[in-house]
């Protein structure tokens, strides 16, 4: 977490989106491999909808909690976190601090669930063990 410490409030928001981004991604590209699903016909999938698939699917139950808890903040910084930034700058001189809190939550959690996708990749471990 390190890299985010010198970084302005609208980078760190803006890197979280994009990581976000590729995850939806990386996981299509996953949900492709593990199923009939053919890549092109996911593109105007959401990251909750491509989460809902993987669960249907029967992916590890451990990663599917995660995802829900990241799909839950890209939500939140896609249709609330600029606007509650702007509200909260714009009346008296309220703090940033709650908001500024809820992105290192979301960055946090989003780094942790990468760091599990990749282990998960390089284990071949996507499916509950037996």
């Amino acid at each position: 977490m390190t890299e985010y410490k010198e970084r302005s409030v609208f980078e760190q928001y803006a890197i979280f989106m994009g990581k976000s981004q590729l995850l939806e991604l990386a996981l299509k590209g996953l949900l492709a491999r593990i199923s009939d699903i053919q890549f092109d016909s996911m593109e105007r999938w959401t990251l909750g909808q491509t989460k809902s698939e993987l669960e249907r699917k029967g992916l590890r139950p451990d990663l599917i909690h995660f995802l829900k808890s990241v799909v839950s903040h890209r939500n939140s910084m896609a249709h609330e976190f600029l606007a509650n930034m702007a509200i909260s700058r714009s009346i008296a001189s309220f703090s940033d601090r709650k908001i500024q809190g809820e992105l290192s939550k979301a960055l946090y959690e989003l780094e942790h669930l990468i760091l599990f996708f990749d282990w998960c990749e390089e284990h071949d471990a996507w499916l509950p063990a037996a």
